[in-house]
């Protein structure tokens, strides 16, 4: 083809000195010079020949072979072979033959048309449903949650063995996937609480420290134990930074004030549980502390069911921690988080320290150790008179009893007495800081409950200070009678342990407590009752010396008044503690003589001063009702009262305190105790109660209409029809008429 082009533009060439011919060939115009090597264009470009345009075709297609064959082969790890060195080794990849046709096509067309980019055809979208998209989502979770739960059956089948396995669990607890597609909160949630479980399992009772493999030499099993905790260690970092990150990006939304997804929220709560578990199951593992402290923050969160969460966390932690040094940890950043919001907190912030332990700090310790050494001593003497052979079985009991003692592993009386102290000081120092700086703050109440419980273990020097202050609140601050009641149980605690030797007058207290005791109602705040019981028994009985007998009487006849507005538990309480006082005072037999009366006056019940509202004018006519109450076992209570026997009969054999009957009773659950019998079955049907109507009906007109005698059902249906009621009711309507 190049050869008859050459020659046929040979032969139109001119002669040599001329002008050359002008050629149209493709629509285009070329100058053809004598030799043919060289092609003018109008533009003055000069075009190489057709063979060179030739080889470049072949290069290009050459080249784009390779390129073609390089992607279709997986290039693998070179192996090593004895004699011959590095050998590449490739794998041909696995390609649709629909792709590999167009891909030719296009290869063909770019050689062709010398272009080198194409465009490809869009394909025809599918329409894919919302059905068909649950239905994948659904069972791609349902694949992972598989998978999930095979691979931690095998972490849990051999741990050592199967350590690395963690890691794919932790790939499934983030956001987007390897692959780069969005990760299901349903997989996250499932992964976590899954990693949680096995994490309680496998985790070590033991704090994991570090231990240098190069400058210490360690055998091959203590080598692998130790590369097993490490890697352990490092899973277990790096789950927590997960869960850390989870709570960091929820905490800067609030800050920036972006509107919570549900998945955030639930994800949120699912991350705070898991915390907790772990930090319940193993308190005393590494980064606990950590832990710790993001769940402080968490009890501070605008979320109520969070804020629950980490509160039953922190109560079961002060409960059952026995070496106390987490629980001193927790209330030190709780204070700190308390100083630096300062009135801005949730109640649940400072009620979780109820629990705290701080009633086991031993107050008698002087006596006891007195005691103790006139003990020793006595055993010293009788260890002078023992013979050799009693001497070595006794060391040798000692040393037994010295190795049990060091399996159990506790702390010894002073270290426990001294971390006990620490967490006193650091809880009162909260509880006082909420009553000077802040005592109209929502957390005052639950802060009073708190004092409440724990007043017995200040210092005496602070009682005078503390009842002041107490005071100032009754009497200024607007406290609802919840407060009040809180207030009014710490200042009788305080004034009936070491706070006898004070000289205070509680005058002031009786009085607002008297007040304040209708407020109780069976409704929503009944649960106040056993504060109220509490107050009361110390009141009563306690600092008996100390009440009058009109306040005295006062007080049994406002408890008589409340037993009608309380559940079944409150009354039986209230009058448990009316049974045991007049047991305890003769002279208030008076309340239940309706005719007698001691000195002047008339009972006014609106008086808010016990010992002047004339309660010994009058009697328990509340009893009268009690007596017709629906639960059984408040009216024999009342009915011993009134009789003035001791107490109802107990299968325990002993009497109930007022807490136990309210706790022993307690119906909140809808369930009576005992149980209230079911009422009898109807011994007859609606349709024979209707014809036993009909007879009576007709029976009495024909009395009106004639003098006959009444008349009376057929036998038929006068076998086994009539109540007694109603045999009764016919008697009587005969009687009537005949007279």
């Amino acid at each position: 083809m190049v050869k008859v082009q050459k020659k046929s533009i040979k032969s139109k060439a001119r002669p040599k000195g001329k002008n050359p011919k002008h050629v149209q060939q493709n629509g285009k115009a070329k100058s053809v010079t004598a030799n043919g090597r060289a092609f003018h264009s109008r533009n003055g470009k000069v075009k190489k020949p057709a063979s060179t345009q030739q080889l470049e075709k072949a290069y290009r297609r050459k080249i784009q072979t390779e390129e073609s064959n390089r992607e279709r082969v997986n290039h693998l790890l070179p192996i090593k072979i004895k004699g011959k060195g590095l050998v590449s080794r490739t794998a041909p990849k696995q390609v649709n033959a629909k792709s590999d046709g167009q891909q030719e096509i296009a290869d063909d067309e770019s050689s062709d048309t010398h272009v080198d980019n194409l465009q490809e055809v869009p394909k025809e979208q599918e329409i894919v449903t919302l059905a068909e998209l649950l239905v994948k989502r659904d069972t791609e979770v349902r694949d992972k949650q598989f998978l999930i739960g095979s691979t931690c059956s095998a972490i849990l089948e051999n741990p050592e063995a199967r350590i690395e396995h963690l890691g794919n669990l932790i790939d499934f607890t983030r956001d987007v996937n390897r692959d780069g597609s969005i990760n299901f909160l349903a997989v996250r949630k499932t992964a976590m609480v899954s990693l949680v479980e096995v994490f309680k399992d496998i985790v070590p009772e033991y704090r994991i420290g570090i231990v240098d493999k190069e400058q210490q030499k360690l055998k091959k099993d203590t080598l692998a134990r130790v590369n097993y905790e490490n890697k352990l260690l490092t899973y277990y970092k790096q789950f927590l930074k997960r869960m850390e990150t989870i709570t960091d990006n929820y905490a800067r939304m609030l800050r920036q004030s972006k509107k919570l997804s549900t998945d955030t929220r639930q994800l949120l709560e699912t991350t705070v549980q898991c915390m907790c578990d772990l930090v319940l199951a193993h308190p005393y593992f590494n980064y606990t502390p950590n832990v710790v402290q993001v769940l402080v923050l968490m009890l501070n969160d605008a979320k109520e069911s969070v804020r629950k969460t980490v509160h039953a966390c922190f109560s079961t932690l002060f409960k059952t921690d026995t070496r106390l040094d987490l629980t001193h940890h927790t209330v030190r950043h709780i204070n700190m988080l308390i100083k630096k919001k300062e009135r801005h907190v949730f109640p649940e912030m400072v009620s979780c320290l109820k629990n705290l332990q701080i009633h086991r700090i031993n107050l008698h310790e002087d006596t006891l150790l007195e005691l103790k050494k006139q003990k020793m001593e006595k055993q010293k003497s009788y260890f002078i008179n023992m013979s050799r052979k009693e001497r070595k079985r006794k060391k040798k009991l000692q040393e037994l009893e010295k190795d049990i003692f060091e399996t159990k592993a506790e702390e010894s009386k002073q270290v426990v007495r001294r971390k006990l102290t620490e967490i006193s000081k650091l809880t009162f120092m909260i509880y006082f800081k909420i009553l000077k700086c802040y005592p109209d703050s929502r957390v005052l109440s639950v802060t009073l409950e708190g004092l409440a419980k724990f007043a017995h273990t200040i210092n005496i020097d602070f009682f005078a200070d503390l009842v002041e202050l107490l005071n100032n609140l009754l009497e200024n601050a607007p406290l609802g009678y919840r407060e009040q009641l809180h207030c009014i149980q710490t200042v009788f605690i305080i004034l009936s342990g070491q706070g006898e030797v004070l000289n205070i007058d509680p005058a002031r207290f009786y009085s607002h407590f008297y007040k304040n005791l209708l407020y109780v109602h069976a409704g929503k705040n009944h649960e106040d009752m056993e504060t109220i019981l509490k107050t009361l028994d110390i009141i009563l009985f306690k600092r008996r010396r100390n009440v009058t007998y009109h306040r005295f009487v006062g007080f049994v006849k406002r408890l008589a008044t409340l037993c009608l507005q309380v559940l079944p538990n409150g009354s039986l309480g209230l009058i448990s503690l009316i049974r045991s006082s007049m047991n305890m005072n003769q002279q208030l037999d008076i309340l239940l003589d309706t005719e007698a009366a001691v000195g002047s006056g008339k009972f006014d019940p609106f008086n808010e001063e016990p010992e002047f509202s004339n309660a010994n004018c009058t009697a328990l006519f509340e009893a009268t009702c009690l007596t017709r109450h629906y639960h059984q076992t408040v009216r024999k209570m009342i009915m011993n009262v009134l009789k003035g026997a001791d107490t109802v009969p107990i299968s325990a054999g002993r009497t109930l305190t007022p807490g136990e009957f309210y706790t022993n009773y307690d119906c909140s659950e809808m369930v009576f105790n005992p149980e209230v019998p079911q009422p009898s079955k109807v011994k007859y049907a609606r349709r024979n109660r209707s014809l036993l109507g009909l007879a009576l009906v007709k029976s009495r007109f024909l009395k009106r209409c004639s003098p006959a005698p009444a008349a009376t059902l057929p036998a038929a249906n006068a076998n086994g029809l009539l109540y007694d009621y109603f045999d009764e009711y016919v008697k009587n309507t005969q009687l009537s008429h005949s007279e």
